[in-house]
């Protein structure tokens, strides 16, 4: 198998915006002045001459420049486990979706989804953020949330069935795998069609072994997804389950992938011809068969394991923490921890590095603990920023809502799974920051549905070329494009932090706030005057170009009882038990409420509301309310709203 290719089926190049294509042993140039992210700053022509020259080379800057197209793979989470067809008598279930094509992210029910999860969960989205893949590991669903072509049962084994429901038609479906990160998918490089899907199946776990398999995914002549090749053994070796992500290579084209036996790496690449076991390396120490998540941080310069120990007669984890070279693929000083037993048996197995990658956390049943990666004894210096007595599902579910899987936003907030089951999705504010400042606030999001404790699994997304260094071969560069996103003081409401997510190594920041001010800084928190509405701008640069993005904000009501302005406001869930959750998408309120009318048009509740609001209704009788949003004599939204 070492040295062995999985080769892809569709050998075709295609294209990317501005690259080299091949077919037909034909070369072809192309490249869109319009889309092209190049700017030349600081150029005085002298003459003539010199205008020519710089035209010149304009041109082939353009020809030969290879933009790397904006990521948003990780931009839709879903969340499943419903496990029955007809939803009449359980309207809790169905499935939900955490959207982060805007920010803050909205949610909401989605009953065209029918795949359910467990701990496997895979997705992802193209580059515009609409959904493309998903997966159990027991099916490949697309964007449509039907099976692809041959994607209705992948990873098959005699296990597979024991993970499976049946409706009143006799059909059989999965409800997947029990692993966290059992399952990924990767696209070919040079492609924007074929993919692979990397999966473990686990029917040889009692021997402590696990196999990694593999799928192909290609986009037919009918233009529909379809698994042209599945089940393929890649490696039957592997100890460790899970860890199925990718960083992206220093050449900012190819990926590596990681995969664990005792003390031995298989470290994989792939590039354009497919997978390849691109060579091993040995630990100074043993990994035991744990699960649970892997990460690199977003530069890809540091990766970490942390997972709990399978055999129930000896609870514990293993915590691994190394440098990482994008060049070689190889670990760098890794360092080990075993740690001390859980108490229970739960899944709480949730890992995720800081959006500045100097901290990382892990996550117990009850606890989740802070890391500093600056520390010279970096396992010495854990930190508890979370600390709790855990409840029950609000359902009256008697299984506690311990911690459990971490995930690093778009919003660069990391997002907290439950556990077990239940609708709650707890979140740490402000993860760069050290200590207990870095804010858990537990039910940040509570979803429309029930669910089991889950969390999508990405890989490292917004990675760029390693410029400048032996790697970087392919002439790509950090092109950086610039995005944001913002959050109102609670205290003043003429008071925004900015926050910067840009990606693809912004070196330089310019904020114009539409008020005459300026800032230079990353993020910065900046007071207006004056309610009204305002165009912010970001622009992002590095010594290869800059981009700039704009968003209009409108800060407290600018004119009464305005009709023609639309409101951009979510308010989920709804129906609703105890809490539903108020987001304003493209307005900071001065002092807005939230007005609940009875059905004789009597007022029976009233709640100060922010940018952000979780809203508290569970003194309220069961039934169907009215609701007003005002702010000052500002009428913003109506409508019903359902207490369960």
């Amino acid at each position: 198998m070492e040295g062995s290719w999985i080769i892809r089926r569709n050998k075709r190049w295609k294209s990317r915006r501005g690259s080299i294509f091949q077919k037909n042993n034909s070369c072809s140039f192309y490249f869109s002045l319009v889309t092209a992210n190049i700017k030349i700053h600081y150029i005085r022509i002298m003459n003539k001459t010199n205008f020519f020259k710089i035209l010149l080379a304009s041109f082939f800057v353009l020809l030969f420049h290879r933009e790397i197209v904006a990521q948003k793979e990780d931009h839709q989470w879903l969340f499943n486990d419903t496990r029955v067809d007809d939803l009449t008598d359980w309207p809790f279930l169905g499935a939900s979706v955490l959207d982060f094509n805007s920010l803050p992210p909205t949610f909401y029910r989605d009953e065209s989804i029918t795949l359910d999860f467990l701990e496997t969960n895979a997705s992802l989205c193209d580059s515009d953020g609409n959904l493309y893949l998903y997966s159990n590991g027991q099916a490949i669903h697309g964007g449509s949330h039907q099976p692809i072509v041959n994607g209705d049962t992948i990873n098959y084994s005699p296990k597979w069935d024991w993970l499976t429901w049946e409706n009143e038609n006799g059909e059989v479906k999965p409800h997947g795998f029990r692993f966290v990160q059992l399952v990924g998918f990767f696209l070919v490089p040079n492609s924007d069609s074929t993919f692979l899907c990397l999966y473990h199946n686990y029917e040889n776990q009692e021997l402590g072994k696990f196999e990694l398999w593999l799928s192909t995914i290609v986009k037919n002549d009918m233009g529909e997804f379809e698994v042209i090749e599945k089940d393929v053994v890649i490696n039957p070796d592997i100890g460790v389950p899970g860890n199925i992500h990718s960083c992206l290579h220093a050449n900012g084209r190819d990926q590596w992938i990681l995969q664990f036996e005792g003390n031995v790496v298989y470290t994989y690449l792939i590039n354009e011809q497919g997978l390849k076991l691109d060579h091993l390396q040995e630990l100074p120490f043993n990994l035991r068969e744990t699960n649970g998540q892997s990460k690199f941080n977003l530069e890809g310069n540091k990766f970490a394991l942390y997972g709990r120990f399978q055999p129930e007669s000896a609870f514990g984890a293993d915590l691994m923490i190394a440098d990482f070279d994008r060049c070689t693929g190889d670990l760098i000083n890794p360092q080990y921890r075993r740690l001390s037993s859980f108490g229970v048996g739960a899944n709480s197995n949730g890992l995720e590095f800081s959006p500045d990658g100097n901290l990382f956390y892990i996550s117990r049943p009850t606890e989740i603990i802070q890391y500093d990666l600056e520390e010279t004894s970096v396992f010495d210096s854990g930190i508890v920023i979370s600390s709790y007595e855990p409840d029950s599902c609000s359902l009256g579910n008697t299984i506690p809502k311990w911690y459990g899987q971490l995930q690093l936003g778009p919003d660069h907030k990391i997002y907290v799974a439950q556990s077990l089951q239940c609708f709650e999705v707890n979140r740490i504010e402000y993860p760069n920051i050290r200590g207990s400042a870095c804010t858990l606030t537990e039910n940040a999001i509570v979803l429309p549905t029930f669910h089991y404790g889950t969390i999508p699994n990405f890989n490292t997304p917004r990675l760029g070329p390693l410029d400048g260094s032996s790697c970087d071969t392919f002439n790509l560069d950090n092109n950086p494009i610039s995005r944001f996103w913002y959050e109102q003081d609670s205290t003043d409401h003429q008071q925004v932090q900015f926050w910067d997510v840009s990606y693809y190594r912004p070196e330089a920041w310019s904020w114009t706030f539409g008020d005459g001010n300026f800032s230079d800084e990353n993020s910065p928190n900046h007071i207006y005057d004056t309610n009204g509405v305002y165009e912010v701008c970001l622009t992002v640069s590095n010594e290869n170009s800059s981009n700039t993005s704009c968003q209009e904000l409108q800060i407290g009501p600018v004119a009464n009882n305005d009709v023609t302005i639309a409101y951009n406001i979510s308010l989920f869930p709804n129906p609703v038990e105890d809490y539903t959750r108020l987001v304003f998408h493209d307005y900071l309120p001065e002092h807005a409420q939230l007005i609940l009318y009875g059905s004789n048009g009597a007022k029976v509740f009233s709640s100060r509301v922010y940018q952000e609001s979780l809203i508290d209704i569970s003194s309220l009788k069961a039934g169907v309310y009215f609701y007003e949003i005002i702010d000052g004599q500002v009428l913003l939204d109506t409508g019903k709203i359902v207490k369960m």
